[in-house]
């Protein structure tokens, strides 16, 4: 058995998700997310993110009844959410870190009083 972090051929993908290789070839044209690496002769294979990214969109399509354009939409949405979060993730920890160095400045004042 293959290691989680090891690529994976598309037949194997295909079996792993239940979906036919012609489908995760189509998805790879609409899906900009998906970008499995090629080998020699245009060999694709999948890493474990792909694989996850496969069934993020299998769940849209098949089981929560998005169309291919709406299922776009909704992961670039939830893309630009996460890139939102991690932005504001970032000036909190900027605030933080600034609020420590005051507080470490102050300290070393108080210390020489």
């Amino acid at each position: 058995m293959k290691e989680e972090s090891a690529y994976h051929t598309i037949s194997e993908v295909s079996k792993k998700l239940d979906l036919p290789t012609h489908v995760l070839r189509f998805w790879e044209k609409k899906f900009k997310e998906l970008n499995p690496k090629t080998g020699i002769g245009g060999r694709r294979y999948y890493s474990s993110n792909d694989i996850e990214k496969l069934r993020s969109i299998k769940k849209l399509l098949y089981d929560q009844g998005f169309t291919i354009q709406g299922a776009v939409k909704h992961l670039n949405k939830q893309k630009n959410e996460n890139n939102t979060f991690l932005e504001e993730n970032e000036k909190v920890n900027q605030l933080l870190d600034d609020a420590m160095s005051s507080l470490v400045k102050a300290k070393i004042i108080i210390k020489s009083y």
